[in-house]
């Protein structure tokens, strides 16, 4: 597993970003440190050879975090989709 470089931080107070329910808060952070794991996985994978019998173990790596994003994504929408939707009109 590639690791971490920092802990994901979304939340700041006057950020127009703070997740405005905890299951928004969670989708961020799993997208954040994901999306971290994608990086890490691509660079490495730029770097390998076409050949390298290493290859089909990050290119399997990179689909089931591609995967893991997509888990993440669609909720994360619809949870955004449904505090937008209670937020007043003005």
């Amino acid at each position: 597993m590639i690791k971490k470089t920092q802990q994901s931080a979304v939340t700041d107070k006057d950020s127009f970003l703070a997740p405005s329910s905890s299951l928004l808060d969670n989708h961020f952070d799993e997208i954040l440190e994901t999306t971290e794991e994608i990086l890490g996985l691509a660079a490495i994978l730029k770097t390998l050879s076409p050949t390298d019998a290493k290859r089909d173990e990050y290119e399997g790596r990179l689909y089931v975090a591609l995967t893991h994003l997509d888990h993440h994504v669609k909720p994360a929408i619809k949870e955004w989709d449904r505090v937008v939707d209670r937020m007043p009109e003005d």
